[in-house]
């Protein structure tokens, strides 16, 4: 990057595996202050040596793998496209079977020209959502990809756009654990990790994305005002608790329009972790809790 405004993110969905994509394409933008925290390649060389030579003679290459990450805002125009043809295989979560996979289009405009790639057949690894008390909410989404050219055919200027007014504050998250919100909440995230991986078969480009081992997990941090996530942790009042119990809960994203954009609907939270922090100290004292989330499905998007 050689300053603001010179670089040039979008994607679209694919309708099968590096195939053709979704729409005419429909492209859209990622949301508001995206940034590329991960773009590399890994060409898996492999060192090959002579019997009576020290050093090794020459590197061949197996099996190609891309990384990318994206952070940015969580915007209403745009954040649906994100998750459903980035993340989600199925209509509301991810099911076993093929990946879903789509495509990455990234650029800069340097001294003496612009480069431009095209990032093929990128299926998700890990996605989450990031709330943080008085600052926008924000998403990351960690994606192998499968190829890669050079100059894109496809018109990025036609990208749907994130509006003004569109990105998600603070004010608009409602977390509610067990049937009730969470009072004075500071920060919390829904992670979900393992997502898809790649298969391979003669060639050293993946054949196609799959389901891997999904999990998923929230961690919840609130200003100290009420005991229920420490009782939730402790397995109530009783101090010898062999098994913990399962309780429900939600995420729900409301944008200014006041149109709700999201609702993750988490089936089984069960409390891994529990502290306090600044017990004594001049700060104010928090819980800090951190359950994971299980289910069949355990999270599904509404």
């Amino acid at each position: 990057m050689t300053g603001a405004g010179s670089g040039t993110l979008v994607a679209a969905g694919e309708q099968s595996f590096m195939g053709s994509l979704v729409g005419a394409p429909d492209l859209f933008a990622l949301g508001r202050d995206p940034t590329i925290t991960e773009l590399s390649l890994d060409n898996a060389l492999q060192r090959l040596r002579e019997y009576d030579n020290a050093w090794t003679e020459e590197s061949v290459k197996s099996n190609f793998e891309g990384a990318i990450t994206i952070e940015a805002v969580v915007s209403e125009d745009v954040h649906t496209d994100v998750e459903e043809q980035l993340v989600l295989n199925a209509a509301d979560t991810i099911v076993p079977g093929v990946s879903t996979s789509g495509r990455i289009f990234a650029g800069v405009d340097y001294p003496s020209g612009t480069a431009e790639e095209e990032y093929f057949g990128c299926i998700p690894l890990e996605y989450s959502v990031n709330y943080q008390q008085g600052d926008r909410v924000r998403y990351t989404l960690s994606m192998a990809y499968a190829k890669q050219e050079s100059d894109p055919a496809a018109d990025l200027t036609t990208a749907t756009r994130v509006s003004d007014g569109s990105a998600l504050a603070w004010h608009g998250v409602d977390l509610q654990i067990d049937a009730a919100s969470v009072s004075d909440l500071q920060s919390a995230t829904l992670s979900m990790t393992n997502l898809s991986r790649f298969q391979y078969g003669l060639d050293s480009v993946p054949n196609r994305g799959v389901t891997a081992a999904p999990e998923a997990t929230l961690d919840v941090e609130a200003t100290f005002v009420e005991e229920t996530r420490l009782d939730l942790a402790k397995g109530g009042e009783s101090t010898d608790v062999d098994t913990l119990d399962s309780v429900s809960g939600t995420m729900t994203l409301t944008p200014a329009s006041g149109n709700v954009l999201r609702t993750f609907n988490l089936a089984k939270l069960k409390p891994d972790t529990h502290s306090w922090n600044e017990v004594i100290g001049t700060e104010d004292t928090s819980d800090q809790t951190t359950f994971n989330v299980d289910g069949d499905p355990a999270v599904t998007f509404a």
